[in-house]
């Protein structure tokens, strides 16, 4: 399954933002071919990392995706 995923600053492992059911029919980017990114609040969204428990603020560009 395909997902978004962020690198923690502090620890440097990722962890998954959000999961892309395969059933999404949105356009891809035109530039990667991937889904669409969700929408981050225009000062970053504030998430804690599941592996060291460090909370930071992520800007949209900053997610990656991947498929597993």
């Amino acid at each position: 399954m395909a997902r978004w995923v962020l690198d923690c600053p502090d620890c440097n492992e990722d962890f998954t933002q959000s999961e892309i059911p395969e059933s999404y029919s949105l356009v891809p980017d035109p530039f990667t071919g991937s889904a669409a990114k969700p929408e981050f609040p225009a000062d970053g969204l504030s998430l804690r990392c599941p592996n060291c428990k460090t909370t930071s603020v992520y800007q949209r560009y900053q997610l990656i995706y991947r498929v597993t």
